[in-house]
């Protein structure tokens, strides 16, 4: 239970005050003591107590001058623009949450901003629980070798498809969950003295030795597709998010051919969902959850705002 008695600040900067009215009731009840300002000349002092702040990525020149200027404050940037803009604040400075929302006068989605802010203040990890509705069904592949590999993706495009969605979705979704289990089984494998095991030969067979087997899981409630997988040694490192996205989404958009490598891979895992969620407890685990919206537009989905968060212990 949150000890409110121990709250914490949090400044809004949000010109839209029904859309900060909102922000401010979903920070409050995770912890959060708000203060909300209609834009950053208004801000004045308040930085100075604060350990969260908060705007649009309209504001994103402001955000990052503050996280240079102050050590171990944190942002939250939402945007109704494609994630490419914000990415570049990303890459400057310690930006790990970027949120999407429809448009100017749409607030981010509230369990997104609920699930951000509750973590922000007292460290509380999300379970797959937090990304579905009650009643979600969900399925876990079993992957040890290659072939595994094979049915899981046939597995997860079968799934989708009995949704009874465009037969899109399910191919580009079967593509993400090869290029997230080819990852978990190929790229994140050490043998004891931290050299990789696996990734110098992605086309080679493999079996995975026990403590190596990553967890694959599907699930939606039928209005949210979720896909996470999970591996047991936790080095994906933040710049090979952030970077690889960078490289991906630089001819505007589509993939970056030249470039390859982490770049490509990342640009599976942005035209395939929603909002993309790393999760890295270093030496342990890294899981990705991927998430699409069962009603999107397929022609908007890869130039629409996208969230990105990066968690790292």
């Amino acid at each position: 239970m949150l000890a409110l008695g121990n709250r914490v600040n949090a400044v809004i900067v949000e010109r839209n005050k029904l859309v900060a009215r909102r922000i401010a009731r979903v920070l409050g009840s995770s912890g959060w003591a708000t203060q909300v300002v209609d834009e950053p000349a208004q801000v004045g002092d308040q930085l100075e107590r604060a350990d969260l702040i908060c705007a649009d990525a309209f504001d994103g020149d402001y955000i990052a001058e503050q996280l240079r200027a102050r050590r171990g404050l944190r942002a939250m940037l939402w945007t109704a623009e494609p994630l490419r803009r914000s990415l570049r604040y990303m890459s400057e400075v310690p930006l790990d949450h970027v949120l999407a929302r429809k448009d100017f006068e749409s607030s981010p989605r509230t369990w997104e901003v609920a699930m951000t802010a509750r973590r922000l203040f007292d460290g509380s990890v999300a379970p797959l629980d937090a990304y579905l509705e009650w009643g979600y069904r969900a399925a876990e592949l079993p992957v040890r070798t290659t072939a595994d590999r094979d049915v899981a993706v046939s597995t997860i495009q079968d799934f989708v498809l009995a949704l009874a969605v465009p037969k899109r979705v399910a191919e580009m979704f079967g593509e993400l969950g090869h290029e997230l289990v080819m990852n978990a089984m190929y790229d994140a494998p050490v043998d004891a003295r931290g050299a990789v095991k696996y990734a110098l030969d992605r086309k080679a067979d493999i079996v995975l030795l026990d403590h190596e087997r990553p967890t694959v899981c599907i699930a939606s409630d039928g209005t949210r597709l979720v896909l996470r997988v999970r591996d047991p040694f936790g080095r994906l490192e933040r710049k090979h998010v952030v970077e690889g996205m960078v490289r991906g989404l630089a001819s505007g958009g589509e993939m970056d051919q030249e470039h390859g490598g982490a770049g490509l891979g990342m640009m599976v895992c942005h035209n395939a969902s929603a909002a993309l969620f790393f999760d890295v407890v270093r030496g342990k685990s890294t899981e990705v959850t991927a998430l699409f919206e069962l009603d999107q537009n397929l022609r908007d989905l890869r130039t629409q705002a996208k969230s990105l968060h990066f968690w790292s212990d």
